[in-house]
């Protein structure tokens, strides 16, 4: 009997993990080309993927063709692509907050990293005040977040430092801003956050 048990308990466990091996998303040909710091391959890799050829885009500084694809998209990060996108372009400011507050609002991610992207735009807008108050608020979480959870190099939170380091900058703190410029460039070398002085 208990080995009748036991054998209806292995096949259970032995077919959970086959169904979880199956749901795990493989990362696709793009990601591994952006972590592979092939940027411009990633672009091209991406194919149908809107989303990810638009992170590629954005990595090599091609702004506006980013937003195009991020329009293209159906992934809900895909508003917050366009307003930092409009964010690091200067350009059409009021839609980049608005984009960003909806994002906050109906996708709540990593609250402390879109709270950072609400500042970095409130910032650009001129919006100094504000944009520090709410940096000051997430700093704490921000330092955690970096120290703590995100260690290992990764393209795609060379941006987020890059914010990170403007508000750093404006709040004063340049040693700070010039550890995170150069934390990004490390992160991402070739891409536009490497050679962005902001």
């Amino acid at each position: 009997m208990w080995e009748l048990i036991a054998a209806v308990v292995f096949v259970a466990l032995l077919a959970w993990l086959l169904a979880y091996m199956v749901a795990q998303k493989p990362a696709t040909s793009a990601q591994q080309l952006i972590h592979m710091h092939r940027y411009a391959d990633a672009v091209s890799a991406a194919g149908a993927d809107a989303f990810h050829r638009a992170e590629a885009l954005k990595l090599l500084g091609r702004f506006e063709e980013a937003i195009a694809a991020y329009q293209a998209s159906n992934d809900p990060a895909a508003r917050e692509g366009i307003a930092l996108s409009l964010a690091h372009l200067g350009r059409d400011l009021d839609r980049a907050k608005q984009l960003m507050e909806e994002m906050i609002a109906l996708h709540p991610q990593i609250q402390e990293f879109q709270a950072l992207a609400l500042a970095y735009i409130l910032l650009r807008r001129g919006e100094r005040d504000d944009a520090l108050s709410i940096y000051a608020d997430n700093l704490e979480l921000l330092e955690t977040r970096f120290r703590d959870d995100y260690t290992d190099p990764d393209p795609l939170l060379a941006e987020t430092l890059v914010m990170f380091a403007a508000l750093a900058a404006a709040s004063g703190d340049f040693a700070r801003a010039t550890a995170l410029r150069a934390q990004s460039a490390g992160w991402a070398p070739g891409s536009v956050w490497a050679r962005v002085g902001v």
